[in-house]
């Protein structure tokens, strides 16, 4: 299980943990005042809108954390 954190400073900005991570950088990350938890998400491969499983399984693997930017624009739909 990934543990999806929203830093409060960037609204785009996102970091992911796995859950059963217990090393320091993950324990910084929970303990942050600068990041809040916002969601859990399965730790598969699978690709979702904003979040790439498998890269993430990369990323924390080699530092511990997966930092990711997602930005969201409203679009209007023109005839």
């Amino acid at each position: 299980m990934f543990e999806i954190y929203r830093s409060q400073q960037n609204a785009q900005h996102y970091v992911a943990i796995r859950a059963d991570d217990t090393r320091e950088t993950p324990k910084g990350i929970r303990e942050s005042r600068n990041l809040t938890l916002v969601t859990t998400i399965p730790d598969d491969d699978a690709k979702r809108i904003a979040f790439d499983g498998g890269e993430a399984m990369s990323r924390i693997a080699r530092d511990g954390f997966y930092a990711f930017a997602v930005t969201i624009q409203v679009r209007e739909h023109v005839d």
